[in-house]
């Protein structure tokens, strides 16, 4: 099963973008804009179970009762007051660094991640793309107090402000009032003292699994996630690509306490040191156990007195709603997890679902406390988006969305409301035969819609292609079983309808009888070989995006192989990238320039294609002549604002590009939850 994609490979969806401008003079990217035409709506003041979050990361709650979120695509620190009500204490939305001495509100940060309260009652949270570490006031007053923003790593014995630190992630304090952080870019746990002065606490510096028994500080960690401490001087570490929690004594021994290393949730009710548990991203010490949750779905307990492990919250990854038991509850990559002040409920901020969520210790029922909102029947500007996908549009000039961490496939009216076609929101494989809105679509990718109005759904959870027909009615359109992880979709002139199998690595062809064939690619080999071949010979790596042109060739984004490829008569043939991941080439012919992990594309009527270069955070245009030039993205992360130039505009993860009948270009830009014009 994909799981969404900073984290693997998708994010895809279209803002508009007007052909004309574009392409009339050689510098027509400096003249157009960036606008959001879907998500990214945060509804500030109002109820916090009708917000919207974008990857909540962490939480924390003061003696007040107030619950503090890091918002990290949102780029701000969110506050659920104890009348349920949402606001926010820090950050303005845009990605940057700035505000130091005055109000956190009017602050930026950039990718806020891991937080905690020190002894004084201060926010203390890691600003992970300024590489530091801030603290809010109590009067709300922020300020930095690790880490020169610089990435790197130094500064140990000497002031914490003065030290470089990488991409820090979890933070946590003790009692005494050391703070301890996951140095995540350096696989280094750290400490700034109650006199402020930096320390390293473990590992190494390098990627790996070494060092049991000895000291920590000579040890190999793998992306430790988080770090908390209990109350006899002890550390314990979320060590998540080596998928163990490990310890870090008083003497500064390192030992693994949970975890074999391998992948997979088992060993419920046995020792820990036995369990699979998954990539651990979350700690709390809570009362002699340590609570764990991992990518598998789940929140879990280690008695720490006996090493015995058990299942407290969550059955596996997806959504099935709230108001179930815990032992019932799905939910997708949970991080942060706390406990109320009173002891009378968990807290589990519930990441791939954009929720923040609490289990009732009475009851064990699981409710919503924050996230949830979509914003159907709204302009589509009021809406959020759970990382949209995939786009496609009818004839009449609809768009329609695969929204992945929602289960949905949404539509928004060439008047600009938005709402749900097919999928509840739940998690599942249900529906058909009835109406769509009443149907579970599991993780949606890909989305086509034929001449007569038929929409196409790749239900990648599922292995299935389904298809709502003009009545809204679904059913499961295609089955093979031989698919792997279906992608992208794309229909041609004759209903002939394509989805790219990334796990696969083939694009599947579905006639409109139903019959299943492999349209590029061999089947189940991953790599590159040749062009100027069978396109059915030629190997492909990860195939993702797919558009159709005028004349009915097939564009395929060739992810892994840093290429866009072209099938024109059952040749094929690559069309831009020279196989190299990097970013290169803006001016020159395309096949010379370098891409990195082209994820979508899209083609006009005039023979121009784009090309959603995600990972250089861009995307790029290949004119009928064959040269290639950035149409927008500046190859950085983070929302820098609204209507920009669109080479002035940040871009998070563009995956999917696509053109409507009216010409007008759309991209997903899954990192920040939108789909964008430019125009």
């Amino acid at each position: 099963m994909k799981q969404p994609r900073a984290r693997s490979l998708r994010a895809i969806v279209a803002p508009l973008l007007s052909l004309l401008a574009l392409y009339c003079i050689a510098n027509a990217a400096a003249q157009v804009k960036v606008t959001t035409v879907a998500g990214g709506f945060i509804n500030d003041n109002k109820p916090a179970t009708s917000s919207a979050l974008q990857s909540p990361l962490d939480a924390v709650m003061d003696s007040a009762g107030n619950l503090y979120v890091t918002d990290y695509y949102d780029h701000r620190v969110r506050k659920v007051s104890t009348t349920g009500v949402i606001s926010t204490v820090a950050g303005t939305g845009i990605a940057g660094y700035s505000g130091d001495g005055a109000k956190a509100s009017l602050a930026k940060i950039n990718f806020p991640n891991g937080i905690a309260l020190d002894s004084k009652g201060n926010i203390v949270f890691s600003d992970q793309g300024n590489n530091r570490i801030r603290s809010i006031s109590k009067t709300g007053i922020i300020t930095t107090i690790a880490g020169t923003g610089t990435p790197g790593y130094g500064g140990d014995g000497g002031l914490a402000t003065a030290a470089k630190i990488k991409g820090p992630a979890g933070v946590s304090v003790d009692s005494s009032g050391n703070l301890f952080f996951s140095d995540l870019g350096n696989q280094r746990i750290r400490e700034v003292d109650k006199a402020g002065i930096m320390h390293t606490i473990a590992g190494n510096g390098t990627a790996g699994f070494s060092g049991d028994g000895g000291l920590a500080t000579a040890a190999m960690l793998n992306f430790p996630r988080a770090v908390v401490p209990d109350n006899t001087g002890n550390l314990y570490i979320a060590d998540r690509v080596n998928r163990r929690v490990r310890k870090v004594d008083a003497g500064g021994i390192i030992t693994t306490i949970g975890g074999t290393g391998q992948g997979g949730c088992t060993g419920d009710g046995g020792l820990a040191t036995a369990a699979h548990l998954g990539g651990v991203r979350g700690l709390l010490f809570d009362h002699g156990s340590l609570l764990l949750s991992s990518a598998c779905g789940r929140i879990r307990g280690i008695d720490l007195s006996t090493n015995l492990i058990k299942a407290i919250v969550g059955v596996g990854i997806g959504f099935d709603g709230n108001g179930h038991n815990a032992n019932a509850t799905l939910m997708t990559q949970p991080t942060g997890i706390q406990v109320d002040n009173a002891g009378l409920n968990g807290i589990g901020v519930d990441t791939g679902n954009n929720q923040v969520r609490k289990e009732n210790f009475a009851t064990t029922i699981v409710t919503a406390m924050a996230g949830g909102y979509t914003g159907d029947g709204l302009a589509a500007t009021k809406s959020s988006l759970n990382l949209p996908e995939s786009v496609a549009f009818d004839a009449a000039g609809n768009m329609y969305i695969a929204e992945f961490g929602a289960h949905r496939v949404r539509k928004i009216t060439t008047a600009g409301i938005i709402s749900t076609i097919a999928g509840t929101g739940v998690s599942g494989y249900s529906g058909d035969g009835g109406p769509a809105k009443s149907a579970t679509l599991q993780f949606p990718l890909g989305v086509a819609v034929d001449k007569t109005g038929n929409v196409y759904i790749s239900d990648s959870g599922n292995l299935v292609i389904r298809k709502v027909d003009t009545t809204g009615t679904i059913t499961t359109f295609a089955t093979n079983a031989s698919f792997g992880n279906l992608n992208s979709a794309a229909m041609d002139a004759a209903s002939n309808l394509y989805v790219a199998d990334d796990a696969a690595c083939v694009v599947w062809q579905v006639t409109p009888a139903r019959a299943v064939s492999v349209a590029a690619g061999v089947l189940n080999t991953c790599s590159y070989n040749a062009d100027g071949i069978a396109a059915t010979s030629a190997y492909l790596n990860g195939p993702t995006g797919l558009a159709i042109d005028a004349a009915g060739k097939l564009y395929i984004a060739d992810f892994s192989n840093n290429r866009v490829r072209r099938v024109s008569g059952g040749t094929i043939s690559t069309v831009a990238g020279n196989g190299t991941c990097g970013f290169s080439g803006d001016g020159g012919k395309a096949t010379l320039a370098m891409l990195c992990n082209p994820a979508g594309v899209a083609a006009d009527k005039k023979s121009n294609f784009y090309i959603g270069d995600y990972a250089n955070s861009r995307v790029r245009i290949v004119n009928s002549a064959g040269t290639i030039t950035t149409f927008a993205g500046t190859g950085n992360a983070g929302y820098n604002g609204n209507a920009l130039a669109a080479t002035s505009t940040n871009l998070d993860l563009p995956t999917d590009v696509g053109v409507s009948p009216a010409g007008l270009v759309y991209v997903v830009d899954d990192g920040q939850y939108r789909v964008r014009k430019i125009h």
